[in-house]
């Protein structure tokens, strides 16, 4: 019996070395591609990229994540071209034309996007008949034709994720909307009694970094609500206290609420607007000497601009030829950062028969001989509207803007004159709010203006009022001391982007609301369309399998990589589920364009990638068994070899 029952306890133990043998494998494919996948040093993306590599590593990619230095990051692509993937962002931009992104000449085409490639001469006939269609539906099935072309058969990229913005403000305080930001929330807000730790029913009191200039021909034209540097600090600023030429909704679509109240198409190249009447300048305040103990504001110094002119908020309406030098302004490289965005104008100017009235003339491409329609341009007028009377200049001089327009007066070392140095910090417009004073580093204190036009931008109500009298918005640099004086109410608005493990709790708490919309950007992988294996000459070699054959072997190993990657996993593991999986290569943001329903959607699919594996011509690894555990192993050797000396000291105790 002994005997049976030790060979019995022999034969299990040889059962678990077995199990643990076949048990403890696992399925490591050969590495069968080897890819670099470069990001700048301090990339928010870096998790991202190590995931991406970890599931690509699922159909035989090993990818090499490596960083590099700022400065060579900036343009490595037009010198080295050593990288086969890259992680970036996709902004908002200022308008859904992406020519600049997916076209061979574009200063963002870091694909290497070229007429040489497959499909690529049909998308850029694609795009640039969308971009001049004047028929809005017409326009928004170019751009969905285009977008499933480019993901279908070029396949530049995988796109990744829409980052959401949230904000929140005290359950107290009535009428703001994230999606329209909080100047145009303002003349709607109201107070409905005290939250905690608020002591004044007429401020508002919000935090921010430093700003800089706030002249908005040098903090660009794109608006975000969801401030983050210094340029959007001074953007934050700019939207208090002016007004743009035209305003458009969130969904960009322009509307007749603001200083352009209709328009008309005179032709396909030719637009002429109708501005607002009895709409004033703000006065021409100089703040810089000012403090909390100073006089009031309307008392406060005028200045007096280049054309030896001022306005004191009553004797100087806003007319035609503000909106026209705004354009020519924004248009002119010689003082302008943002220039290229209003290329397309080739001529602006105001009617000879009516001051409120201004033409735009267009020209899709000033380099051809014949004009070139563009329709992509209405959310470029979506621009704060310049003081004529104060930033122009009485010189003869003649310049032109980058679409080749005549500017009289504009030269580039005005931007260095006193009236232009002074306006970067004691800036005013038409808007809704002053600028009273600043300390540098802690504060800039804004005053209701008295005499803004009282329209309001989400539905057009007129005689409008601002309840909130003052805004007050203080330097907070440290994102978790925004937070903490938030929570006690010393601020009434928080950004609470930054802030994921604190959003729950946010959500969940009575005191406060939570507001949240998409952000102005998409991260995507992109890919070196040059590089061989994913590109390079296998953009030129066709599949010969059957329902195939109109893909190349480059695009079939790309659709793969897309199908391996679990973007949901990704947004799970480092988002929080938080994030927008985008499905297509145009920026969500421009909701009314970006093609939702895209036929050609890479969902996680392994087989699916495989299949795209194989018709490129890489054949399936065989799967390696190996031994994983060798500890486990140790253990049940070392088992049976205490079994075999336990054995062993019981016979001889018998003998």
């Amino acid at each position: 019996m002994k005997q049976k029952e030790e060979i019995i306890t022999i034969l299990t133990i040889l059962m678990l070395v077995s199990s643990s043998v076949n048990g403890n494998t696992t399925s490591t494919p050969e590495t069968i591609i080897h890819l670099v996948l470069e990001l700048p040093s301090g990339s928010p993306y870096i998790h991202d990229a190590l995931y991406i590599a970890h599931h690509l590593r699922n159909i035989g990619i090993e990818v090499n994540v490596k960083t590099s230095c700022d400065w060579i990051w900036l343009w490595p692509w037009q010198i080295l071209h050593n990288y086969d993937l890259f992680i970036e962002d996709l902004q908002g931009w200022g308008s859904p034309d992406m020519r600049d992104v997916y076209t061979e000449g574009g200063s963002w085409n870091r694909f290497r996007l070229g007429p040489d490639l497959p499909y690529y001469n049909q998308s850029e006939q694609i795009i640039n008949e969308a971009v001049t269609e004047p028929n809005g539906i017409n326009r928004i099935q170019l751009y969905h034709v285009w977008q499933n072309l480019m993901m279908d058969q070029i396949v530049p990229l995988l796109p990744l994720f829409t980052p959401r913005c949230y904000s929140c403000i005290w359950n107290n305080t009535q009428g703001y909307d994230l999606n329209w930001g909080l100047a145009d929330s303002l003349p709607y807000m109201s107070y409905e009694g005290y939250h905690d730790g608020q002591v004044n029913l007429s401020e508002f009191n919000l935090a921010s970094l430093n700003w800089g200039d706030l002249n908005p021909l040098f903090t660009g034209s794109m608006y975000s609500y969801c401030y983050y540097g210094q340029a959007d600090s001074s953007r934050k600023i700019t939207d208090l206290i002016t007004e743009p030429i035209l305003q458009v909704d969130p969904d960009n679509i322009p509307t007749t609420t603001g200083l352009v109240m209709d328009w008309q198409q005179v032709d396909p190249f030719h637009y002429k607007f109708f501005m607002r009447e009895n709409v004033f300048w703000n006065p021409s305040l100089n703040i810089t000497t000012r403090d909390a103990e100073s006089e009031s504001l309307l008392n406060a110094t005028l200045m007096i601009g280049l054309k030896g002119e001022f306005s004191n908020g009553t004797n100087q309406k806003v007319s035609a030829k503000d909106a026209v030098f705004t354009l020519l302004a924004s248009a002119n490289s010689e003082c302008s950062d943002i220039s290229k965005r209003y290329n397309w104008i080739s001529n602006c100017y105001v009617d000879k028969n009516d001051s409120l009235a201004f033409h735009i003339e267009i020209d899709g491409d000033a380099n051809t001989p014949e004009k070139d329609l563009y329709m992509d341009f209405w959310s470029l007028l979506k621009i704060p509207l310049l003081p004529e009377f104060f930033l122009n200049s009485t010189s003869p001089m003649v310049s032109y803007t980058t679409g080749g327009a005549q500017c009289t007066g504009l030269y580039a070392e005005m931007i260095t004159s006193p009236q232009w140095v002074a306006f970067s910090t004691s800036a005013f417009g038409c808007g809704k709010y002053l600028l009273d004073y600043f300390i540098r580093n802690s504060v800039i204190v804004l005053k209701k203006s008295p005499y803004w036009f009282g329209v309001g931008a989400i539905d057009g109500q007129i005689d409008m009022d601002l309840s909130i009298n003052t805004l007050n918005i203080r330097v907070i640099p440290d994102r978790y001391a925004e937070l903490a004086e938030f929570e006690v109410g010393k601020l009434d608005l928080l950004d609470l982007t930054p802030f994921t493990e604190k959003r729950k709790d946010f959500w969940n708490d009575g005191r406060w609301e939570v507001h949240s919309c998409n952000r102005e950007s998409m991260s995507y992988l992109g890919f070196n369309l040059r590089r061989s294996t994913i590109g390079g000459e296998d953009n030129f070699i066709y599949l010969t399998e059957s329902g195939k054959e109109n893909y190349t072997v480059g695009s079939a190993v790309r659709k793969a990589i897309c199908y391996a990657i679990d973007r949901d996993n990704i947004n799970q593991e480092i988002y929080d589920g938080e994030h927008l999986i985008s499905n297509s290569l145009m920026n969500p943001y421009w909701s009314r364009y970006y093609y939702e329903d895209i036929p050609t959607k890479y969902d996680y699919d392994l087989e699916l990638a495989w299949e795209w594996m194989q018709a490129a011509g890489f054949q399936r690894p065989h799967i390696s068994t190996t031994l994983l555990n060798y500890f486990q192993l140790s253990l049940i050797l070392g088992s049976i070899v205490l079994f075999l000396i336990v054995r062993g000291k019981k016979i001889e105790k018998r003998r």
